[in-house]
């Protein structure tokens, strides 16, 4: 075969050859762009997925600051308001309960139920050096009508304190033995009744004109509730939430 021949041949195979080349090229360079696109739509949907989720996670309720407080001392108080207005009436002879709220002991006042159950090993965050003291403060009515503002302890349960009411005159011890005696429902009678349907942690109770007001605090919103419970009869009259 001539040389002229076999280029003739060649000629053909060749073109062949590089037109089988440039599609396969072709075809790769498409599954590559294919497989680039299909990453770049999945990317950012993964992306916005974890974005989104993240604020979810770590969003938590508010407190306002009246429920933060109650947050801090209920829970810091071992005596319940029974307890404390028993131990406060029997310090005053014939003594009877008028008023009885949670609140901090005034500054120094527990230093030293503190310091004993510091001693014995059995101290609660809440009794720790530089930390406050819950408290009841308590009022407690004389047969005569005078006043004493009792503290008690709301960890220890022992007196702080016991002083009678400089402030009251004759006409208002009169006043006060008056609405005692109108009173037939006892404060443990008025408690009952208002946590017939609330099984709160009492806070306060206070004997008013014509009524008995209970506060009672809800633990797992730490709103208050406000009944006042009827003085002649053990009945709710009225109630109000306070959710600040």
């Amino acid at each position: 075969m001539s040389i002229s021949l076999r280029h003739r041949l060649r000629g053909p195979a060749a073109v062949c050859l590089a037109a089988s080349c440039a599609l396969l090229l072709a075809a790769c360079g498409s599954d590559q762009k294919e497989t680039t696109s299909t990453s770049a739509r999945i990317a950012p949907a993964q992306t916005t997925a974890s974005a989104s989720a993240s604020p979810t996670a770590s969003a938590s309720p508010r407190l306002t600051d009246d429920q933060a407080e109650r947050e801090r001392l209920v829970p810091a108080t071992k005596v319940t308001w029974d307890k404390a207005t028993q131990t406060a009436v029997a310090t005053v002879p014939q003594g009877k309960l008028v008023e009885a709220e949670l609140t901090w002991a005034p500054p120094g006042a527990g230093a030293s139920a503190s310091a004993s159950a510091t001693a014995s090993g059995s101290a609660s965050p809440a009794q720790s050096p530089g930390q406050q003291t819950p408290a009841w403060r308590t009022s407690v009515a004389a047969q005569d009508g005078t006043l004493h503002d009792v503290w008690v302890d709301g960890v220890s349960g022992k007196v702080i304190s016991d002083k009678p009411d400089a402030d009251q005159d004759s006409e208002d011890k009169t006043e006060l033995t008056d609405r005692l005696k109108r009173a037939t429902v006892t404060p443990q009678q008025a408690v009952q009744t208002a946590t017939q349907d609330n099984k709160g942690t009492v806070t306060a109770v206070e004997l008013d004109d014509d009524s008995w007001s209970v506060d009672v605090v809800d633990t797992s919103s730490w709103d208050k509730t406000t009944y006042q419970v009827s003085s002649t009869e053990p009945r709710i009259i009225a109630q109000e939430v306070d959710r600040d």
